[in-house]
């Protein structure tokens, strides 16, 4: 008994020792916490001065050092008391819940974030109130690290000290960021509704509070239907919250968003700038915007105006004709790569733009790897026919077919039929290297014979295309379009210098091919509206089709010094009307951008590289054979150029003896016949003994050509010949002895019947 008593005592003891080591250690972890959290607590300061600054936007401006008026440098601090309760619990129910609950974090929040994150082993949940959304817009890097969230949240304890609920969710409203430079609630508002904060409605205020998650993926003006689907979550949200009532939520879900309907600054090109000085400093467009950086563009302010004056003018009158809505964006580059100008003609964001690029592609997916990789000339013939391959069976756009046609033709006409051959002839492979050089990057679902009529999954940003049509008018040279000539800090030292970029891409003999079959296009094809210009223009026109209707409209022009792209859709539903085409509207913008930018002057003509030569070769070979050779006929009316690269020339002309050349005596005399090419001249030729004379001479003709000599019987013997020039074919009777022969089998047949 006494020892087991003794063993109860030690154990009670081991259990305090163990209970003491225990309460010292999660104390010792307490006051390590509590000293490292002070550290941490006091070495972030709050700055008030960048949360309460109306205007730390930065500085754009034109070449010619015209600055330009932007939402974000230009932010007008709305009251909070001058808004709505609706507004106010769209965002709070949206965006922190728990608002006026907490002070400055949620630890319930961060705790179901840790958990997320650690579980998906990434950093893509967030639990940031509004004062921590505040906090890292007004002061602090985009970032996704753990130090960057500990500053968050040490700064957020600050700033709820320092300032009320209200004064926080005022700072916030004035500060978030909106989509479309627009930074601040009455930007936003203005921007998408054109009105003041305080007048939006309970629809547009929960409009709003959805785009802040992602302003690329819930804007109206980009994305409609998920703006719709978005802005009802959030009302459907204030309703189980009890901040709106079941009747004003009914109100809103059938609603429309109704867009502003003018635009009264026309930011397009800035906007671009932005974002391309994002990109060479490696920073988000909020850092980019508080750190009041100046940028300096390339932009040509009289030119930018005209391009404007010129879109509108045209897209208006066809919204007017159409009583359709429609979009535009027209885009001018010089062969240096400095954009000159940039419009988009739209209530929506177009900057990140995909569309369908339609014929537009043809050039750069299948005539460029063709002529790369000598498949064909621009002389080459190719049979326009109704095909189908293994379901597959594209057709003209006039459902019409031409028989062969060049493929100088074909392209100048966009005949699809030809473009689909030609690359199934060079392959989606090669043509998949060429998009790649021109950064037009294709997905699996792309690399089918579809890719010749300009069918891709994602589409292609415009500025894509323009840069690859670039590359042709610079001979195979991509030199990078730039918005941006340089970068200036707050202190303005210049942190970035545009240098010229240059890379080639292609040889310059191959290029000129390409862009000269679409001067074509220009002088009798799709894009003859700009043949009145009389200057040396190539040019490309595409039309998208969704199966039902076009959805799309283009005109890309190039000339030896610019390069210009318009485009023209309807971005709310995809819809455009039969009578709006790409050789029209499009195509119009861009001939009156020429004629401005050449009002004192004319381009001069595309460069003849050493590589290419124009050379002839023979029209009947083309018609009858369909093949491409030299001239074996100095007829000139049978001889046509064209341009050739130096390593693919017109094959020899055809070494063919005189066809079915024939010599047949009866007892009228000799019956000479020959089959006749109508591009030669021929010249037959009747020899006796040593006497040579001409008999008679064959031009313009073809076919069966059949001639009877009556003068042969006085001699023993003739030799007929017949020439071309090239060629010469003979044959030899003999008169007399076919006389005798004829005669005896005369005599025999009497006998016969006397006996």
């Amino acid at each position: 008994m006494k020892k087991i008593a003794k063993s109860k005592t030690e154990k009670r003891k081991i259990c305090k020792r163990i209970l003491l080591v225990f309460s010292i250690v999660i104390t010792l972890c307490f006051l390590s916490l509590g000293i490292g959290f002070t550290v941490i607590y006091n070495k972030y300061d709050l700055d008030i001065a960048k949360l309460t600054s109306a205007n730390n936007g930065i500085k754009i401006v034109s070449a010619s050092g015209e600055e330009a008026n932007l939402f974000n440098t230009d932010r007008p601090l709305v009251e909070i008391e001058t808004l709505p309760d609706y507004v106010l619990n769209a965002f709070i129910d949206t965006e922190d819940k728990r608002f006026y609950k907490h002070n400055g974090y949620d630890v319930m929040r961060i705790f179901k974030a840790m958990f997320v994150n650690f579980t998906n082993q990434s950093k893509s949940e967030g639990a940031s109130t509004i004062s921590q959304q505040l906090v890292k817009n007004a002061l602090l890097s985009n970032k996704k690290t753990y130090k960057r969230k500990v500053q968050e949240i040490v700064l957020s304890m600050k700033l709820e000290k320092e300032f009320s609920k209200a004064e926080i969710l005022e700072m916030y409203l004035n500060t978030i960021y909106f989509g479309g430079n627009a930074y601040g609630i009455q930007n936003a508002s203005q921007y998408y509704f054109g009105k003041n904060a305080s007048e939006i409605s309970l629809s547009e205020a929960c409009c709003l509070a959805g785009i802040i998650k992602s302003p690329a993926h819930y804007s109206p003006k980009t994305n409609y239907d998920n703006a719709i689907k978005r802005r009802n979550l959030i009302a459907n949200t204030m309703y189980k919250q009890k901040h709106i009532t079941k009747q004003q939520l009914d109100q809103v879900l059938p609603t429309d968003i109704t867009l502003a309907n003018s635009i009264k600054i026309d930011n397009s090109y800035e906007k671009q700038a932005i974002l391309e000085a994002c990109n060479l400093l490696n920073i988000s467009e909020r850092e980019l915007i508080n750190g009041k950086y100046k940028i300096v563009t390339f932009k040509d302010d009289k030119l930018q105006s005209k391009v404007v004056e010129i879109n509108n003018g045209v897209v208006s009158k066809a919204k007017q004709s159409t009583n359709c809505a429609l979009d535009g964006v027209s885009a001018i580059v010089d062969n240096s790569g400095k954009m000159l100008a940039y419009y988009e003609n739209s209530n929506y964001d177009l900057s990140n733009l995909k569309r369908q690029p339609a014929s537009t592609l043809k050039p750069l997916a299948v005539y460029l790897p063709c002529i790369i990789h000598n498949i064909c000339s621009p002389a080459s013939l190719v049979l326009d026919e109704e095909i189908n391959y293994n379901g597959f069976a594209p057709q003209n756009a006039n459902k019409t077919y031409m028989g062969y046609v060049s493929t100088r033709e074909a392209l100048s006409k966009s005949l699809n039929i030809p473009a689909v051959k030609l690359l199934d002839s060079v392959g989606i492979n090669k043509s998949r290297e060429v998009l790649d050089k021109l950064g037009i990057n294709l997905t699996k679902k792309d690399l089918n014979l579809s890719l010749a009529l300009g069918g891709t999954n994602s589409g292609i940003k415009l500025l894509s295309l323009l840069n690859a049509y670039s590359v042709l008018a610079n001979g195979g040279e991509n030199k990078s379009i730039a918005f941006v000539e340089k970068i200036l800090d707050k202190d303005n030292n210049v942190i970035y210098n545009y240098t010229p970029f240059c890379e080639k891409l292609f040889d310059a003999s191959d290029c000129f091919l390409v862009t000269d079959m679409l001067k074509d296009s220009t002088k009798s094809g799709t894009a003859k509206r700009l043949n009145s210009l009389d200057m040396p223009i190539a040019s490309k026109t595409g039309t998208a089709f969704n199966g039902k209707q076009n959805t799309d409209l283009y005109n890309i022009s190039y000339t030896s010094e610019h390069t210009i792209l318009t485009w023209i859709g309807n971005i709310l539903n995809n819809k455009l009307p039969d009578s709006l085409l790409s050789s029209a509207e499009p195509t119009q913008i861009n001939k009156e951008i020429l004629s401005y930018l050449y009002l004192d002057h004319k381009p001069s003509d595309f460069n003849l590289p050493e590589g290419v030569e124009k050379l002839p070769y023979d029209t009947v070979e083309a018609e009858e054979n369909h093949i491409i050779v030299s001239p074996s006929s100095n007829m000139s009316r049978y001889i046509a150029y064209d341009y050739f690269k130096k390593d693919n020339p017109p094959s020899p002309p055809l070494n063919n003896n005189i066809s079915n050349f024939k010599v047949e005596v009866d007892k009228f005399g000799a019956k000479i016949s020959f089959n006749a090419k109508r591009n030669k001249q021929y010249t037959l030729l009747k020899q006796i003994g040593s006497n040579q004379q001409i008999v008679k001479e064959f031009s313009e003709s073809s076919g069966e050509i059949e001639y009877l000599d009556y003068s042969i019987f006085n001699a023993d013997q003739i030799c007929y010949q017949l020439t071309d020039g090239t060629n010469t074919s003979e044959q030899t009777i003999y008169p007399k002895e076919f006389l005798l022969n004829s005669l005896e089998n005369q005599i025999k047949t009497k006998k016969k019947w006397y006996v």
